[in-house]
């Protein structure tokens, strides 16, 4: 769910190597490996350490509801990058991968490119459940129409406000419905308090794609085949970033350079900035790490620019993904099991109650479950969820899995966004028409 495409560009070409070669890699072995008590050992990787109690609670639902096919959840948790360069070498080894692995979007994008990809298909699996999840959350997983991994939510955009910093500083969130009126509280806030309304990121693009998306936008033509980064749209919602830093004054850039991380979250949680805009995940981040704002976070749709706009998008995900190094014995089972642990309505519901995350299942959203007390409820308030439902039909997102689409994200990240936001220079239009030409050369020597 973080941002991870910086991390993503340094193992991108060894994970493409090992792709290559994992296609003709599976494991020998055709009998899946068993307890004593006759339970399918299933082998799980995560670079997060709370999806461990998700699908913990996953297993132990599916052995309650299958007592003939029982299994054994053995997971293990690494950091992000030490995951993927791990993964890499079983790939290329054609031994000693996980039965089951969370892959984050942006990997994907890169894992998917390949010719044959080292994941099992789910789309018999998924067909009972289908019209019950939402589709662009089972697109970016998708390659020659196979559908190759259930996310852990939709990733909803919203702006979050810290309401007790704009009562101080005389500013009605509510009033706030575009940009420009956000630009003005910004201006606001910062004359009355000292305070900041929002960071901006210079290594991570969850605001500004969330921004180009809402315009109706994308970064790609319309075949998928061309660079497209430098549309009014991208333009527009750069130029404002830039200008809310380096000219109005009321940002900085993110702690870090990406306001997902630590540095970030103390920064919110003494109050030192009143607002920012990122997915519905984010809600988490808030209730671990910054305990001092329980109860003065609103979340609102995101204003816009202008009327037309949408006043949300999707963004972030992390897919959980079957690796063709899984016993051939065991195959069926472990593929039911990871489409029942997303796609089961029980388990969706968690993806809320356990996780904070928006569910990839349509109807949980409107389910007595999202109204139970838990520790989002407490920290946000009960009508948390209401606010989400009013804007299902509101998101859209930017492409990050078609295939060209890593190359296209390391170059903004490498260059377009430290320089415009980073350095504050060049304007946005010109370095986006720099990145259409870099691009543009890029991808015809990829043809």
């Amino acid at each position: 769910m973080n941002s991870k495409w910086r991390k993503v560009a340094l193992v991108g070409a060894s994970l493409l190597a090992a792709f290559s070669l994992s296609a003709c890699g599976n494991k020998s072995n055709s009998e899946p490996t068993k307890t004593k008590d006759g339970k399918t050992i299933v082998t799980y990787w995560t670079f997060t350490q709370v999806h461990t109690k998700y699908w913990q609670q996953a297993a132990k639902l599916w052995n309650k509801e299958h007592p003939k096919q029982q299994i054994k959840l053995k997971t293990t948790v690494l950091p992000f990058a030490q995951e993927n360069e791990k993964l890499t070498t079983a790939l290329q080894g054609g031994s000693g991968a996980p039965d089951i692995v969370d892959i984050e979007l942006g990997q994907a994008a890169i894992q998917l490119k390949n010719k044959k990809p080292p994941y099992l298909p789910l789309n018999k699996e998924l067909a009972p459940y289908k019209d019950k999840l939402i589709q662009s959350r089972l697109d970016n997983y998708k390659k020659d129409g196979k559908y190759y991994g259930l996310d852990y939510h939709v990733g909803t955009v919203v702006t979050y406000y810290n309401t007790d910093l704009l009562k101080k500083a005389g500013v009605n969130y509510k009033n706030i419905k575009t940009w420009k009126q956000y630009t003005d509280a910004g201006k606001q806030v910062k004359a009355k308090t000292g305070k900041y309304m929002t960071w901006y990121s210079p290594n991570a693009n969850f605001q500004w794609y969330a921004q180009i998306s809402q315009q109706h936008a994308d970064m790609f033509n319309k075949s998928f085949t061309k660079p497209n980064v430098n549309n009014p749209a991208a333009v527009r919602a750069l130029q404002m970033g830039q200008d809310w830093i380096y000219k109005d004054k009321i940002a900085r850039k993110s702690p870090g350079g990406n306001i997902d991380n630590d540095q970030a979250y103390a920064q919110f949680n003494k109050g030192n900035v009143a607002s920012v805009t990122m997915p519905a995940w984010y809600m988490s981040r808030m209730v671990s790490f910054m305990p001092k704002l329980k109860g003065k976070i609103a979340i609102a749709p995101m204003p816009v620019f202008e009327k037309g706009n949408r006043t949300s998008a999707d963004g972030g995900g992390t897919a959980t993904m079957v690796t063709n190094q899984t016993p051939k014995a065991s195959q069926s089972l472990v593929k039911k099991f990871v489409v029942f642990g997303k796609a089961n309505k029980t388990m969706a519901g968690k993806q809320w109650s356990l996780l904070g995350f928006d569910p990839i299942r349509k109807d949980v959203w409107t389910s007595p479950v999202v109204k139970e007390d838990n520790q989002y409820t407490r920290y946000f308030g009960k009508g948390i969820f209401d606010v989400l439902v009013k804007l299902q039909d509101q998101t859209g997102h930017v492409t990050t899995t078609n295939k060209r689409s890593p190359a296209l994200n390391d170059y903004l990240l490498r260059y377009t966004l430290p320089n415009v936001i980073g350095k504050g220079k060049p304007t946005a239009k010109v370095a986006l028409n720099q990145a259409q030409k870099a691009l543009t050369k890029q991808f015809k020597t990829q043809n």
